[in-house]
């Protein structure tokens, strides 16, 4: 019984560099690269953000004051200062099956809060940061503020 053996070739070799390249590249992108954005040129400047918090109930109206810190429930990290509240009736989309359309109707003893909040931010090439923390029109946080907390997204970013 004789043995097959194995011979390696140029082709062989060209595969696996190819794939060593692959492989090299994905690493960097996808863990070297990770958290590296780039600061363009140390922006650092105060923009003011809205986060809306739906659905709360009405006695928490005024827990939201003027001055108060915010922080970032999930991160701990203190991500501004309120500078501006505004309530209003929490509204709710239902549909009327006798018209076949939909209705938008209040819902008593709930209200929204449009919290505006105000930081100083770093402007990265993909978000504005606070203290590590990115802010994105549509991103969700968790807010922990000195009377209440709350989960809402963020609505606009006022420059």
């Amino acid at each position: 019984m004789t043995g097959r053996k194995v011979r390696f070739n140029a082709i062989d070799a060209i595969i696996i560099l190819v794939f060593a390249a692959a492989v090299g590249a994905l690493l960097y992108i996808f863990v070297f690269s990770e958290g590296q954005t780039q600061t363009l040129e140390g922006n650092v400047r105060t923009i003011q953000y809205v986060v809306e918090i739906q659905n709360i109930d009405e006695r928490f109206d005024n827990a939201v004051k003027n001055g108060q810190p915010v922080q970032d429930a999930v991160k701990r990290k203190h991500i501004g200062t309120v500078t501006g509240v505004q309530s209003v009736p929490y509204e709710k989309i239902t549909f009327d099956y006798e018209s076949q359309q939909e209705t938008v109707a209040g819902v008593e003893g709930m209200i929204t809060l449009k919290i505006t909040i105000e930081a100083q931010v770093t402007e990265t090439d993909r978000a504005f940061t606070v203290d590590g923390c990115e802010i994105r029109v549509g991103e969700q946080y968790s807010l922990m503020l000195p009377g209440m907390y709350g989960v809402g997204f963020c609505t606009d970013i006022i420059e």
